[in-house]
């Protein structure tokens, strides 16, 4: 169980697939492991498109180590 340092969300739309700060958050890899994060939405800052807010487009750094979604 690590602290997580940021969790970081892709954008999809095509084109922009800018990464910004979820809105999302857990304290430790151990909570966002078991978690189960389906159908979440999110405005994107950078281009205004609503983007998944799941594991599958999710970026996650923690001392020691990380997780990177499907979709990224």
């Amino acid at each position: 169980m690590s602290q997580i340092n940021e969790i970081l969300i892709k954008c999809l739309k095509s084109g922009c697939e800018t990464w910004f700060p979820s809105p999302i958050s857990f304290g430790d890899t151990s909570s966002f492991d078991t978690s189960m994060l389906a159908g979440n939405i999110v405005n994107c800052p950078s281009c205004g498109a609503m983007t998944p807010c799941n594991k599958e487009n999710m970026k996650v750094r923690a001392k020691g180590t990380g997780f990177v979604g499907s979709d990224t």
